[in-house]
C-alpha cells in the first residue's frame, strides 16, 4: 500500500508529497519500483518495519507507476486496486503495475521552485499549474499583465507559462479566470541570481554536440593489444578498437564536427563492451592502456573536445578483486559488506568448477546461468554483482575513482545504470567535485528525482520515448507529441536544456533501421538538432549504419564501418551541416521553443535567442503541406514556395 503524510514545497521541484510505500514482509530483500526509477532494483531497498517492508520517497504531485521486487521477483501491491498496464518502447516494459495519485487537493499551485520560476539565456519563463478544466484562462501580473498559454496536461493537470524578457528579479502574483469568477493568486517575489546557485551546469556544455563511440567497435590503431583470455561468444566477440585507433581518427570526428567524446567504459574488464569493470583505476591493456589515454587527452585538449566516461558503480565485475576476495573467503572478507551478498557461499563449489573448466564461453555461460548464487546482480547476471551503496566505503569508492580520472583529464561522467543507485549516493558525490565537471545519469524514465542536485541531466529516455511513439510507431500525432514535450519541459525546468538527447546509442536500435526510410530518418535528426537539449550522435549514424543481425542488445553494435564507398553521403552532409548550425546559434543552444502549428504529422516551431529567430518545419507525413509562417531565407532542406513535400524538412531564418 502507499500513504502520503503530507506535502512541502520543495526548492527544485515544487509541490512533491512525503510518501510510504509498503507490503507484508516476506522474501530476503525488496525493492520499490516505478517510472521514477524505470522499474529497476537497487536505488530504492525497502527497510522492515514490524512485519512489513517500507520505504518513505518524495514525488512531486501528479500519477506514478509503482511496484515491487521481492528477491528479485516483480511483485505487485495486492493491497492498492488501482492498476494498469505501463508500457514504454524505450526501454521494452509492458507489465501491469500499480497507479499511486499524489496530490494535496489544491485546485492552483506556484512556488518559485527551478522548474516553476526561472531564468536562462535572455528569457524569464514562470509556470503555473491548475486542476484539469477549472482555469478558463491564467495572467501573469508583474510590471504588465502577461497572459500565461496553456502549455501541457497531464492525467491531473494543466500547465500555463509565461515568458518574459530576461529578469534578475520579480514581483508577481497570478489572477485566475474561473467560469464565474476571477480570483488573484499568491505575492512572490524571486531573486533569480540567488536561485542561479541551484542550477549552474558546466558553461561549456550548451555549445557541444556528443559522439558516442564503443572503443572495441570503432577503430583498431594497434592489433598487438588485441585481446586475450577474455569472455568471448560464437556470435560476440571483440573486434580489437582501443583508444589508439580513436586518436588515429581525430581528424575524422573533428571534421564531422562534433566537440565532445562519450566513450563507453575503457577499463579493464572481461567484455568487449566494459561495463564488467575488473579494474577501475587503469585503462584497460586491450584499448592501449593509461599511457594510451593520456596521448588522447592531449589531443583533445588541444583540439578543444570534451571527453566524458562511463562510469559502472552500479555493480562490478565478478572477476573484481574485491569480489573475488568475498568468493574466496566468504564471511571472514573484508569486503562481505561491499556488496549486496544474502548468504555464504556466494557460489557454490559446482559453480567455480564450471567456471574454471576448458568449457567455451558459450557453454560455461548457459550452465552458470542454471545454478543459484548468494548475491544481487545486475538484472540476475552472475558476472555483475551489486554494490552496496548503503556502505561509506562503498560511495567513497565511487568518488575516489570519479575524481581520479577527472584529475587525469575526463571532463565529465556518464554514470550507468544510475536510477539503480540511490539519489542520496550521486547528491553525496556531486557535492565533492569541481563544478565544470558534467554529470549525466543513465535514467530510463521520468527523470525528476534525479536532476539539479543530483544530475545536471539524464540520457533523455523520455524525450526517445516520445519521438519513438511519434516517428516509429507513428502511436502519436503532432498535437500529442506537442503536448508530451510541453509535459517534459515543466517537469524538467531549465534542467531540459542540458540533458543528453539522443536517436539511438549502443542499448537500443539504430534510428534508421526502425524507421527503414532515409527521408524519415532525416527528418528526426532535424528535430533532434533542433530541440532544446545537448544532441548526440552514436558512431556511424552520421554515415547511415544500420543494425546488423546478431542477439538481443548487439543489433546496433557493429563495427564501423571506414570505407567511404558504404558511406550514405546524404546523411553524412546534413549531420555536419546540423552540427555546425547547433554549434553556432545561441538559439538553438538556450533559446525559447514557440510552437507555431503542430498538427497531424506538421511540426512547425521557432526557436529564438535575442535577435536570431529560427524557424524549423517538419512534414511527417504522406501529403504535402502549406506552410502559412515562411522564413525568410532558409538554411536546412527545401521549401518549394509555401509547399513542404511528404517527410521533408526545413530550417530557416526569419527577419
Amino acid at each position: 500500500m502507499y500513504k502520503i503524510f503530507g506535502f512541502r514545497d520543495d526548492d527544485y521541484l515544487g509541490k512533491v508529497g512525503i510518501v510510504e510505500f509498503s507490503i507484508p514482509k516476506r522474501g530476503s530483500y525488496a525493492y520499490l519500483l516505478g517510472n521514477f526509477n524505470a522499474f529497476n532494483e537497487g536505488s530504492f531497498r525497502m527497510k522492515e518495519k514490524g512485519d512489513r517492508w517500507y520505504i518513505k520517497v518524495e514525488l512531486p504531485e501528479g500519477i506514478w507507476y509503482y511496484a515491487f521486487s521481492i528477491d528479485g521477483n516483480l511483485t505487485l501491491d495486492f493491497e492498492n486496486n488501482e492498476k494498469t498496464v505501463y508500457r514504454r518502447l524505450s526501454y521494452k516494459f509492458e507489465k501491469t503495475v500499480n497507479v499511486a495519485k499524489i496530490f494535496s487537493g489544491e485546485k492552483f499551485y506556484h512556488y518559485p521552485s527551478l522548474v516553476y520560476a526561472y531564468s536562462l539565456g535572455d528569457s524569464t519563463y514562470i509556470r503555473f499549474r491548475a486542476m484539469k478544466g477549472v482555469a478558463e484562462g491564467v495572467f501573469l501580473i508583474s510590471d504588465q499583465k502577461y497572459e500565461m498559454r496553456k502549455k501541457a496536461q497531464d492525467e491531473l493537470f494543466e500547465y500555463f507559462e509565461a515568458v518574459l524578457p530576461r529578469k534578475e528579479e520579480l514581483e508577481y502574483y497570478f489572477e485566475i479566470h474561473e467560469a464565474d469568477e476571477i480570483i488573484d493568486y499568491g505575492d512572490f517575489k524571486v531573486d533569480f541570481n540567488e536561485q542561479r546557485e541551484r542550477f549552474k551546469p558546466p558553461a561549456w556544455i550548451f555549445e557541444r554536440v556528443f559522439y558516442q563511440i564503443m572503443p572495441d567497435r570503432f577503430a583498431n590503431g594497434n592489433p598487438e593489444n588485441d585481446p586475450h583470455n577474455c569472455i568471448e561468444f560464437k556470435t560476440v566477440t571483440h573486434h580489437g578498437g582501443d583508444l589508439e585507433g580513436i586518436i588515429e581518427k581525430l581528424d575524422y570526428i573533428e571534421e564531422l564536427g562534433v566537440n565532445a567524446l562519450y566513450l563507453t567504459p575503457i577499463f579493464e574488464s572481461m567484455t568487449y563492451h566494459g561495463y564488467d569493470i575488473v579494474d577501475y583505476f587503469h585503462v584497460a591493456r586491450k584499448f592501449g592502456g593509461d599511457k594510451a589515454f593520456e596521448k588522447l587527452v592531449q589531443k583533445l585538449k588541444k583540439r578543444d573536445i570534451k571527453l566524458i566516461l562511463d562510469g559502472v558503480f552500479h555493480h562490478t565485475s565478478f572477476f573484481h578483486p574485491y569480489f573475488q576476495d568475498v568468493v574466496k573467503n566468504g564471511e571472514n572478507s573484508k569486503y562481505r559488506d561491499f556488496y549486496r551478498i544474502t548468504g555464504f557461499p556466494v557460489v557454490p563449489e559446482e559453480f567455480l568448477d564450471i567456471l574454471n573448466s576448458k568449457l567455451p564461453w558459450d557453454e560455461k555461460y548457459s550452465q552458470l546461468k542454471a545454478l543459484k548464487w548468494n548475491y544481487e546482480s545486475f538484472y540476475s547476471v552472475w558476472l555483475m554483482p551489486r554494490l552496496n551503496h548503503e556502505k561509506k566505503e562503498a560511495r567513497d569508492f565511487i568518488r575516489d575513482v570519479m575524481e581520479y580520472w577527472v584529475r587525469k583529464g575526463a571532463d565529465g561522467w556518464r554514470l550507468d545504470v544510475a536510477h539503480g543507485v540511490p539519489p542520496e549516493v550521486w547528491e553525496e558525490i556531486r557535492e565533492k567535485l569541481p563544478s565544470d565537471v558534467y554529470l549525466v545519469g543513465e535514467v530510463m524514465d521520468d527523470a525528476r528525482l534525479w536532476i539539479f542536485n543530483k544530475f545536471h541531466g539524464t540520457m533523455n529516455y523520455p524525450l526517445y520515448e516520445a519521438i519513438l511513439r511519434f516517428f516509429v510507431a507513428r502511436e502519436i500525432d503532432a498535437r500529442e507529441f506537442l503536448n508530451w514535450l510541453e509535459l517534459l519541459s515543466f517537469y524538467y525546468g531549465p534542467a531540459e536544456y542540458v540533458m543528453y538527447n539522443f536517436l539511438d546509442n549502443h542499448d537500443v536500435d539504430r534510428m534508421l533501421s526502425l524507421l527503414g526510410d532515409k527521408r524519415k530518418y532525416l527528418c528526426a535528426l532535424v528535430f533532434l538538432f533542433t530541440y532544446k537539449g545537448i544532441p548526440s550522435i552514436y558512431y556511424g549514424d552520421e554515415i547511415g549504419m544500420r543494425n546488423m543481425e546478431a542477439p538481443f542488445m548487439e543489433s546496433s553494435r557493429a563495427p564501423m564501418e571506414w570505407d567511404s564507398k558504404r558511406w550514405d553521403l546524404r546523411i553524412f552532409y546534413l549531420t555536419k551541416k546540423l552540427i555546425q548550425l547547433r554549434k553556432t546559434s545561441k538559439a538553438l543552444q538556450m533559446g525559447t521553443f514557440e510552437p507555431v502549428e503542430f498538427r497531424e504529422g506538421l511540426l512547425l516551431y521557432e526557436r529564438i535567442h535575442e535577435e536570431e529567430r529560427l524557424l524549423i518545419g517538419i512534414n511527417y507525413s504522406d501529403n504535402s503541406v502549406s506552410i502559412k509562417k515562411l522564413p525568410d531565407k532558409v538554411l536546412l532542406g527545401n521549401l518549394n514556395d509555401i509547399e513542404l513535400e511528404p517527410f521533408s524538412f526545413f530550417v530557416g531564418r526569419l527577419p
